[in-house]
């Protein structure tokens, strides 16, 4: 399944579905409120959000706080990822457990160790 061209072509356009659907109901939600102003069964002041100018800075402060920290841990990880580089002899060595047996989990924030192993003399670093 995960060599089909088909699913990873279904894979990689379903990236931005999340956002899609973010605003399809946040179009949502704004439309749906319109028909009542326009007919004068809601005044405009009761469609509108009673937020104050504090409460609207806050929030925006605080996403972009949030956002630029999660960017940047992100960015931080895969930069730790490429430093590290790909693992020449990758599946040279045997696995443990077979079928019946315990395997360890897989942890994806493991792939990018901290550096303070000393066993990787094998991989060679470039620009360091």
């Amino acid at each position: 399944m995960y060599t089909s061209r088909p699913f990873l072509y279904l894979a990689l356009w379903m990236g931005p579905s999340g956002l899609i659907a973010i605003l399809a109901g946040w179009f949502t939600t704004e439309i749906g409120r319109q028909p009542w102003v326009v007919y004068g069964l809601m005044r405009t002041a009761d469609a509108s959000s009673g937020h104050s100018l504090a409460q609207m800075t806050i929030t925006l402060v605080l996403f972009v706080v949030v956002y630029f920290a999660l960017f940047g841990a992100g960015l931080g990880y895969m930069m730790r990822l490429v430093r590290k580089g790909p693992q020449t002899h990758e599946g040279s060595e045997p696995t443990h457990g077979g079928p019946g047996q315990k395997r360890t989990p897989a942890r994806p924030l493991s792939a990018a160790d901290d550096g303070s192993d000393n066993d990787h003399d094998h991989i060679q670093h470039k620009g360091n």
